[in-house]
């Protein structure tokens, strides 16, 4: 499945799963939130929609270990449609499945939601304001996705909107190929700067350029301080490792060209920005697909000790030809995941988790990898934790789609 970009439904189960706690609480109007009592537990939060004919729900569930064994959604927040998290200055904000809105919550030792404030993107035309278009980038600035190439900036601290910006020199259009942004699993930021992947592709995200863009803002003012040009197509992933190196890759969607025409297609590879640097590494830009037996690859994240993951297709039980519908390659399960240790440049599969889709979800928190693999019909995610060696450990399951996890403080 292609997250984000279309949705499926699944049937929905009739039991929920396992158990962890949160406490719903009402909204308010206030603004800038008074300070929260003193706390000492830290927060998550995971959010899981659930899909069915009737429509889909999304429940959002908070703890307070990275251990535990479950999540019990019937003490979850319920939200109608597709709703989002994101997290910063230790608040837990959440976006409506059903109306441009961010709500923001303090978070009690108790689990329990206290509502700090409600914030509107209406005005400037959106119908939804999904955390998955919105980078925070401090305290007091995030940007929020408008049209693609703009943004609009407002202030998580106060609830308040400022505007919007644009990308000055950012082509709409490149050889009948139009622009489209990376999500926030695309989008990192690095010291006083903000970075912000581009690509271009056609309307079914099937022909790509063979190259894409990345935005660089200043923390500082949001402005906008270069383009860089990129030689890889649809990158839309980022990830950074210890010493500050950010690196960027491609979603599944640019994988299923190369893998269809091979001789006529842009193939997919990776760039490095060096920490300190807001430049391509130009003598680093690769392929990874040498290290993992000539097969294409997606998502790239970084794990730890110049070690990371890449998904990679595998087309043993599938017959690829001319007419193989894009979905085999962007929908289904036919890809495993493979460690990469990038300064060997030697690479190994991932044992015990077999095929999966290519569109997997990843997220470290407090320096632990935690993946999110779907069923193939999206009625369930199981939650793996994956080290930079050894076999990836099981630690829950959740009805539904399970796609963001954060640390709330």
């Amino acid at each position: 499945m292609s997250p984000f970009r279309r949705f499926t439904v699944a049937s929905t189960a009739t039991s929920l799963l396992l158990a962890a706690s949160l406490v719903g609480c009402g909204d308010d109007d206030e603004k800038t939130p008074t300070p929260p009592p003193e706390t000492k537990k830290p927060v998550y939060s995971l959010a899981t929609s659930v899909f069915s004919q009737a429509g889909s729900a999304t429940y959002v569930s908070v703890f307070d270990s990275l251990d535990v064994t479950g999540l019990d959604l019937e003490k979850a927040r319920e939200y109608s449609g597709f709703a989002t998290i994101g997290a910063v200055d230790g608040l837990l904000f959440v976006g409506s499945g059903e109306a441009p809105e961010l709500s923001r919550f303090r978070v009690g030792d108790d689990g329990s939601l206290e509502a700090a404030g409600r914030v509107s993107f209406a005005n400037y035309g959106l119908t939804s304001a999904p955390l998955y278009l919105n980078q925070f980038v401090g305290s007091t600035r995030a940007y929020m996705s408008l049209e693609e190439s703009k943004r609009i900036v407002w202030n998580p601290s106060t609830m308040e909107l400022s505007g919007t910006a644009e990308a000055p020199g950012l082509a709409s259009q490149r050889e009948g190929l139009v622009v489209k942004t990376s999500f926030d699993r695309g989008r990192v930021t690095r010291g006083d700067y903000a970075f912000q992947a581009f690509y271009w592709t056609d309307g079914n995200f099937y022909d790509f350029s063979p190259s894409s863009q990345i935005a660089v803002y200043s923390n500082t003012d949001g402005s906008l301080v270069k383009l860089i040009d990129a030689p890889c197509p649809g990158l839309d992933v980022a990830t950074q490792d210890e010493a500050g190196n950010l690196y960027f890759s491609n979603w599944v969607f640019s994988a299923a060209a190369p893998v269809i025409e091979p001789d006529s297609a842009p193939h997919t590879c990776m760039v490095r920005i060096k920490a300190g640097e807001l430049d391509i590494d130009a003598s680093w830009t690769r392929s990874l697909s040498d290290l993992v037996g000539g097969r294409e690859t997606a998502a790239f994240r970084y794990l730890g000790n110049g070690v990371g993951v890449v998904a990679a297709f595998h087309d043993e039980e599938v017959e690829i030809n001319a007419g193989t519908a894009p979905s085999v390659v962007t929908s289904e399960s036919h890809w495993k995941l493979w460690r990469v240790n990038l300064e060997t440049g030697t690479a190994s599969q991932v044992d015990g988790l077999g095929f999966i889709a290519g569109g997997y979800y990843a997220f470290t928190l407090d320096g632990r990898t935690f993946l999110l693999l779907p069923e193939t019909d999206y009625s369930k995610t199981v939650v793996w934790e994956l080290g930079t060696s050894g076999a990836p450990t099981k630690r829950f399951e959740t009805l539904g789609w399970a796609y963001q996890f954060v640390k709330v403080r």
